[in-house]
């Protein structure tokens, strides 16, 4: 047989052999716990965009519930490592010869201001790098954590009243076993009363009464860990930020009159008439447009970077549901990419904002 055509077989064997494990995961496999065969199953988290509180009961401020999100609890997570990483790269400053990883941090600063923030804003560089390469690094090591286990997948465990899915009670632990509850508790979760001496079912952890159990509806979990800047909340702070800074560094190149790009007067005391004047009055009204288009930024800053983020989150959880012993290593792979690019372009839109905002001498 030549070479090709032993390669096709192969590869014709290989994916049945997937397709059967992928069939059979897909229709669940069963694990003995507790005396009881549990069928666990890939499912689809539940997904809310806004982040969840993890920790309650939360403080009302302003009719706003004011806690620990996991959103939050992550954010601070990524940002003590930041700190500890740099805190280990500036330890090594002082060492002759330099450590590796204060070389490595060197290196990773100076290709960022060398490559691509020098050449947008000359002079002015030194002035933007600290927040361009900060946004960069936490949009990056953000993203990095969504490769970490059980980020998305280990938090708390609630009940709601309709839907959600079985679980089951082992070791103290409880474990989601992706079971849809349609209407049914008994039906759907397999309740069996007698298969445990009587007791409530294992695959439940609503109640000790059956009667109650089979009421009740079933569970979701809301996980400690979720990606940062897959909540709109984040990145709207982050890109406030930003717009602020760009707009501090107009003022500081130009004064006051970075401000007459957008409140064009003086083309109103030069108006005159004929298509001179009405070119005068387009002008002044572009001043306006100028403006309108400096607050858009946010929302180009804020939506971008979250649309992306979050989208990535729910395709990371409906391949786990399609295939979820090959596709998810993929998309999670493709995930960290994006983070990186996703960084790249915020720090590349402070960039290039700022260089226009420091050009605005000119008008």
């Amino acid at each position: 047989m030549k070479p090709r055509t032993i390669l096709l077989l192969a590869f014709m064997i290989f994916a049945c052999v997937i397709g059967c494990m992928l069939g059979n995961f897909g229709q669940g496999i069963a694990f003995p716990i507790n005396g009881q065969d549990v069928t666990f199953k890939a499912f689809i988290p539940t997904i809310s965009v806004p982040s969840e509180l993890i920790v309650q009961p939360a403080i009302m401020i302003f009719g706003m519930k004011v806690g620990l999100y996991n959103t939050l609890f992550t954010t601070l997570i990524v940002d003590a490592v930041i700190i500890v990483l740099v805190i280990l790269g500036r330890r090594g400053i002082g060492e002759k010869p330099k450590n590796w990883f204060t070389n490595a941090w060197e290196a990773y600063i100076e290709m960022l201001y060398k490559q691509y923030i020098v050449p947008t804003l000359g002079a002015r560089a030194r002035a933007v790098v600290p927040i361009a390469v900060t946004a960069f690094t936490f949009i990056m090591i953000a993203g990095l954590f969504e490769l970490l286990p059980g980020v998305e997948s280990i938090g708390v465990v609630e009940r709601v009243a309709t839907g959600g899915f079985c679980s089951v009670n082992t070791g103290g632990v409880t474990l989601v076993t992706g079971q849809k509850i349609n209407t049914d508790f008994a039906k759907d979760c397999g309740f069996k009363p007698e298969a445990a001496g009587g007791n409530a079912a294992v695959a439940s952890i609503t109640s000790d009464s059956p009667s109650a159990q089979t009421s009740q509806g079933g569970v979701i979990v809301v996980p400690f860990l979720r990606r940062a800047t897959s909540d709109l909340s984040t990145t709207l702070a982050m890109a406030i930020i930003a717009f602020l800074f760009i707009e501090i560094q107009g003022v500081r190149a130009n004064g006051v009159r970075y401000f007459g790009n957008f409140f064009r007067f003086s083309t109103l005391r030069h108006a005159g008439s004929g298509m001179t004047g009405l070119i005068n009055y387009i002008q002044f009204g572009v001043g306006f447009l100028e403006l309108l288009s400096e607050f858009i930024r946010i929302i180009s800053f804020s939506f971008r970077l979250f649309g992306n983020m979050f989208a990535g989150s729910i395709l990371v959880f409906v391949m786990a549901f399609i295939m979820p012993m090959v596709l998810p290593t993929l998309f999670l792979a493709l995930e960290f990419a994006i983070a990186i690019i996703q960084a790249f372009v915020f720090m590349m839109l402070i960039v290039v904002f700022t260089s226009l905002a420091v050009a605005h001498t000119e008008h």
